[in-house]
């Protein structure tokens, strides 16, 4: 199913694998990328979301990125967790255009499989490389200042604990109290165990990533 210029976008940044480049306004970013899908002839609504295992990014960011109008939501598991965030936002008609900004090369295929499914998928802004060039594509939008985006408050999300709610400091609050995401455990297992532990996680990511796909599919299934 093609695009539909004048329908709204959703966005998902993952901000685990395309963080805001250091010395980058993140407040800015929301902005250039409403502008780069301006030029592409995209005419409806924007919404994008920073999404993926926000402990590991700095309040700093998170701040400049909600005050500018990006929703977040934190997620368990990386991959994992993205992909079904993302199924579930389509499992609702009418479904609008969605473009998903990472660095995660797996997310190619799982991209296919929405396309296939007729999701409308926008790629044009997307890139196979890595950080640097995704930035260069969005931040080359240039002439806008962060904050730029509708400044009602665009709310979070935590799939950890599901939860939802609005005002950045009571995300803070919220973050601060979750339990602990299930990669920085094993984060912090791994620093501590040998070779096997290791290749034991490696063989549970991959499981992890085919059971996502297997229910993606079938979330999307008509």
């Amino acid at each position: 199913m093609g695009t539909t210029k004048n329908a709204a976008t959703q966005v998902f940044w993952d901000l685990n694998t395309c963080p805001v480049p250091y010395g980058y306004d993140g407040g800015r970013v929301g902005p250039c990328i409403e502008q780069a899908l301006r030029k592409l002839g995209y005419s409806g609504d924007v919404f994008i979301t920073g999404i993926g295992i926000l402990t590991h990014v700095s309040t700093e960011v998170l701040q400049a990125l909600y005050s500018s109008g990006v929703s977040l939501c934190n997620v368990r598991t990386h991959c994992f967790g993205v992909e079904m965030k993302i199924t579930c936002s389509l499992s609702k008609p009418p479904r609008d255009n969605l473009m998903l900004i990472s660095s995660e090369r797996s997310f190619v295929s799982y991209l296919d499989m929405l396309a296939m499914k007729r999701v409308p998928v926008i790629r044009e802004l997307q890139s196979d490389e890595m950080s640097p060039i995704v930035w260069e594509r969005f931040l080359s939008a240039g002439g806008v200042d962060s904050g730029d985006l509708d400044e009602e408050d665009p709310g979070w999300s935590c799939e950890v604990c599901f939860s939802t709610g609005h005002g950045f400091e009571n995300f803070l609050v919220h973050l601060k109290h979750t339990p602990r995401n299930e990669a920085t455990k094993d984060e912090e297992e791994d620093e501590d165990d040998d070779t096997p532990r290791n290749q034991t996680s490696e063989e549970q990511s991959e499981a992890s990533s085919e059971a996502s796909k297997k229910q993606s599919e079938a979330s999307l299934a008509f």
